[in-house]
């Protein structure tokens, strides 16, 4: 049976043991049956980790550079620069992946934003690695739509050699449900950018033919079983509401329709969703040998939930959940297994306006091996009840719901009209904008914020509106 329920993850608990680590040591000793090392720090956001074939570590920094750490050294010469990056709070180059047949073409590809007309976009391009230099870029796909906070962007090859990647809705949530925009989709593509004939849309010419699934709001891991061939996804939810999901071919996932517990016929709902948020960003897998224990379990990297999560799955469900390395380095952004067996994860501290550095190492690139002791620690999680946005205040709930669309001052955007000296739409009385936010207007992209806030602070969020826009 899934599990439904929210999960109450309280940012005030530390695990208990756990006593204050010096993250500037390079070797961490624990009681918890792993040792943390030191491989690269003073970083900036190093969004994707990959290892090649000569067990070099081949990772993005999301400034713009793509960079090599090669026998426990970083190589001071960026085997990339992108000069013409565009850096908005969560937005520069993204994910990296290897073609399956990296051995012989030596084939990178790269997903970046950067500017055009004045507008932020998204590219996929596939480099060659040579002599420690991408070089002879060929744009798979260019002039995606994107954001400063909703852009994705993960990139996987699946066991059919297939290219899947991960987009944001661009805050543009109702584009999600457009068959017709690349915003809030998996996309399926060959390794040259051609589109498999197999995909779900591919005979139908009002839609774009390289979506695989659609209704995303932005997900930012993929990650396919070892032996089922399943595809799994984390997603980040609104104010909450993120997503651990199981990806079928051709389904919809439902945002802005549906989020959180919401549940519509014909589209599919999440194997887990957490409010409070997490923040989910990388999973994978692990398939490594040194941690028995994390066979076959999805691991989550966890932003704003800053740790691990450790998820055992049976059959195609959730069956265990485990936080790791709860609070001790900040925003975890990327993982993966070395051919080593160890786990390597990477922080995410300079991320505008959640991350804050705490000392002048942040960001790091660090791996975590067994101490010899046999069991792993961490916090065990449970079923709770429903979490609301809490003492967020009717300024702060307006910023978690609405600024991204209304702007932050009630400005407006380029997805949703001002609310300051304009006619509403839908009533500018209370109860017509406390209906507005209960119910949502979906066919403009606003979600419904029902049994995802609650009554009492939609409340004040509509007096905010009435104050501050001056009905």
């Amino acid at each position: 049976m899934r599990i439904w329920s929210c999960l109450s993850l309280s940012l005030g608990l530390v695990l208990a043991g756990m006593a204050f680590i010096d993250r500037r040591s390079p070797v961490i000793s624990t009681d918890e049956g792993y040792r943390i090392d030191t491989v690269a720090d003073n970083l900036r956001v190093p969004w994707q980790l990959v290892f090649l074939p000569d067990k070099s570590l081949l990772f993005t920094e999301r400034e713009g550079r793509v960079r090599i750490i090669r026998n426990n050294k970083l190589l001071a010469r960026p085997v990339l620069n992108l000069n013409d990056i565009v850096l908005r709070n969560k937005s520069g180059a993204l994910g990296l992946c290897l073609h399956p047949d990296f051995q012989k073409n030596k084939w990178v590809y790269l997903a970046s934003n950067y500017l055009l007309d004045n507008r932020m976009k998204l590219r996929i391009v596939r480099y060659e690695l040579r002599q420690d230099s991408l070089v002879r870029p060929f744009v798979i796909l260019k002039e995606l739509p994107a954001n400063q906070n909703h852009t994705g962007c993960r990139l996987v090859f699946g066991p059919d050699q297939k290219l899947y990647i991960s987009t944001g809705d661009a805050d543009q949530p109702m584009q999600s449900q457009d068959l017709k925009a690349y915003n809030g989709k998996i996309l399926r593509l060959n390794g040259d950018g051609s589109i498999p004939s197999d995909n779900p849309f591919y005979q139908n010419d009002t839609a774009r033919k390289e979506i695989w699934s659609y209704g995303h709001r932005n997900p930012q891991g993929l990650a396919f079983q070892p032996g089922t061939n399943l595809l799994y996804e984390s997603e980040h939810g609104p104010t909450g509401g993120d997503e651990i999901n199981l990806i079928l071919k051709g389904g919809n996932y439902g945002w802005p329709e549906v989020h959180h517990d919401d549940r519509r016929a014909g589209m599919e709902s999440p194997l887990q969703q957490y409010t409070p948020s997490i923040g989910p960003g990388e999973i994978l897998f692990y398939n490594g040998n040194q941690f028995p224990q994390l066979k076959g379990h999805l691991l989550v990297a966890c932003l704003r939930g800053e740790s691990i999560l450790n998820l055992g799955i049976a059959g195609r469900e959730i069956s265990s959940q485990l936080l790791m390395l709860r609070k001790q380095y900040g925003r975890i952004r990327s993982l993966v297994t070395g051919p080593d067996g160890y786990l390597y994860f990477s922080t995410s501290m300079h991320d505008p306006g959640e991350g804050h550095p705490r000392d002048g190492h942040d960001d790091m690139i660090l791996r975590m091996r067994p101490s010899g002791k046999t069991a792993l620690g961490g916090q065990q999680l449970s079923s709770s009840p429903k979490t609301n946005t809490g003492n967020a205040g009717a300024a702060g709930l307006f910023q978690q719901l609405c600024a991204s669309c209304h702007g932050d001052q009630l400005q407006g955007t380029s997805s949703a009209k001002a609310l300051a000296g304009t006619k509403f739409l839908y009533g500018s009385d209370k109860k017509s904008i406390v209906a507005s936010i209960t119910n949502g207007i979906t066919d403009k992209g606003m979600p419904a914020w029902k049994g995802a806030v609650s009554t009492e602070d939609i409340s004040k969020l509509a007096d905010f509106i009435i104050e501050k826009s001056g009905k």
